[in-house]
């Protein structure tokens, strides 16, 4: 009887000191490795195993996977890995711990034969309630396992399956953070301001130094529908993408048309595993950044899958950026002042792009007889001459901020108040009219030192409520705008006599209380009326600009 219980209190001491010494590796230890490690050894310790492992479910296909294990006298390489992923296999369905004795294995496990000495194993699941999590295995030469020391197996699984939960919040914490930090990476590369394939690259290699893979891509459209085209990638040999780069392009547009991201592992031929996702803004489809291994056995993980779609949330905002500044830079790069080209890239959004109605102020300069000019004048020197007050005329809007439409021959056009609302944008154009008359009075003079005889020019302006946005085709688009007050700018050009600015009622009353200005009245303006109003402006108010 006194023996009894003295081994009960052996028994209890054994397992205070267990439960003690897991808990304290598993405080001391957060990183999932060495804590694995650790409760193996404190297990093997108190077992006084020959071997001692530990067992993880792979959480995606469900395998068994060795994480930890000490052992003795290569007892793991005798009994071989299948065996003991079928123990371990064996005990899924069990509260309790299993024990197998020499011979009795072998029907357990389908094996024809034992390590030449006796061994006793013993086995069970790490469970957390229902979830089925890996298992534990020990094992030892000559001494069977007890009864008391399989209940203190169950106190040990009892710590153990808490452990692999923190290991799960480690390796999750640890993932969240691996991809903070390559989500601020990829901004840092974004705040340089790179050109736009440099910026690609230098993501592309970002991706490489957190993912294991042998090529990384990018494929974006050029235009909305048009063939997807790559874009940009990073290789050790480049040769080789090019025999699976139709089946990376197919792949590619099967996560286009399902919209998410796609993993495939383990597929035939050179392309043995890709990944990719759609990059997608606000509803439109940018393209898709991908990754692809040749020749790694072991494909992409969950993990890659979780880092690629953060940094696929940060990528399509960057590419659409750089997109819709290089679209910028295309439809309006001449057409503004660099500096109010560098306002606009500094919160690129091309919306306005796509056509917005405003309360815009149109003006017109056109040279007043330029077809005899034309008929009187060497070519040389009437280009010379033309060039010159073109560059004048250009000069002057872009210092009132006013954006060039076009040049039509000798014509020019120019907004006030597009692409962004200016609320002075009828006193801008006033003051660029009547600049523009000066500027071209010093453009004749310095022509007739070369003994050119220009022209002068007339000046026409209107305001109202007009359509604006980029309009063209696929091979030329331009910035502009389309409206009644458009047409009654040109009209109102059409009739001002040399040296004068003429704008519409409209423009006027906006500017009335910083002008001096007669009426001109009873007008015909083709497809405009009879008994049009407009006014001639004499003198206007400095304003800062």
């Amino acid at each position: 009887m006194q023996k009894k219980v003295e081994q009960k209190l052996d028994c209890a001491e054994k397992e205070l000191m267990l439960i003690h010494g897991i808990d304290h590796i598993r405080d001391s230890s957060p990183e999932p490795s060495a804590m694995f490690s650790g409760i193996v050894n404190v297990i093997s310790e108190c077992f006084s195993t020959d071997l001692c492992l530990f067992c993880l479910r792979n959480k995606e296909s469900g395998a068994i996977e060795l994480k930890a294990f000490k052992e003795r006298e290569n007892i793991l390489q005798a009994i071989g890995s299948d065996a003991v992923k079928s123990l371990i296999e064996c005990t899924k369905k069990e509260k309790q711990a299993l024990t197998w004795e020499g011979k009795d294995i072998l029907p357990e496990l389908g094996i024809s034969a034992l390590p030449p000495f006796p061994l006793h194993i013993a086995a069970i699941s790490v469970s957390m309630g229902e979830n089925r999590l890996g298992g534990i295995l020990i094992a030892r030469k000559e001494i069977p396992f007890s009864h008391d020391e399989t209940g203190l197996l169950k106190a040990a699984e009892s710590q153990v399956d808490s452990a692999v939960i923190q290991a799960d919040k480690f390796y999750e914490l640890r993932q969240r953070n691996r991809e903070l930090e390559t989500i601020r990476n990829i901004d840092r590369i974004r705040d340089e301001h790179l050109p736009f394939e440099e910026m690609l690259n230098k993501v592309l290699q970002q991706l490489h130094d957190v993912i294991s893979t042998e090529m990384s891509y990018i494929m974006l459209y050029e235009d909305p529908g048009s063939r997807l085209e790559l874009r940009a990638s990073t290789h050790e040999d480049l040769f080789r993408t090019a025999d699976f780069l139709s089946s990376v392009e197919q792949i590619s547009r099967d996560a286009l048309d399902r919209g998410n991201i796609i993993v495939r592992n383990n597929e035939a031929g050179d392309l043995r595993s890709i990944m990719c996702i759609p990059l997608i803004l606000e509803e439109e489809i940018i393209g898709v950044l991908g990754m692809v291994n040749s020749h790694r056995p072991d494909g992409f993980t969950s993990e890659d899958k979780s880092l690629l779609d953060a940094v696929a949330s940060q990528m399509d905002t960057a590419i659409f950026e750089s997109i819709e500044k290089t679209r910028l830079r295309k439809v309006l790069g001449r057409a503004v002042d660099p500096r109010v080209m560098e306002r606009i890239l500094s919160k690129p959004d091309a919306a306005f792009l796509k056509g917005e109605r405003a309360e815009i102020s149109v003006l017109y300069a056109d040279i007043r007889g330029s077809t005899e000019l034309a008929e009187r004048s060497e070519p040389e020197p009437l280009v010379g001459f033309i060039n010159d007050y073109l560059s004048a005329m250009t000069d002057i809007i872009f210092m009132h901020e006013g954006t060039l439409d076009k040049f039509v021959g000798d014509e020019v056009m120019a907004l006030f108040g597009a692409p962004f609302p200016q609320e002075d944008h009828a006193l801008r154009a006033v003051h660029a009219g009547m600049e523009m008359q000066k500027a071209h009075q010093d453009v004749l003079k310095a022509w007739e030192k070369e003994n050119f005889h220009g022209s002068p020019i007339g000046i026409g302006i209107a305001t109202g409520d007009l359509i604006a946005g980029e309009m063209g085709c696929s091979k030329r688009t331009d910035y502009t705008v389309i409206g009644r007050a458009a047409n009654l700018g040109a009209r109102i050009c059409g009739v001002a006599g040399a040296g004068k600015v003429l704008i519409s009622e409209s423009t006027f009353k906006l500017v009335r209380d910083a002008v001096e200005a007669v009426p001109v009245t009873g007008l015909d303006l083709k497809g405009i009326g009879e008994d049009i109003t407009v006014y001639e402006i004499k003198q206007v108010a400095e304003i800062d600009t």
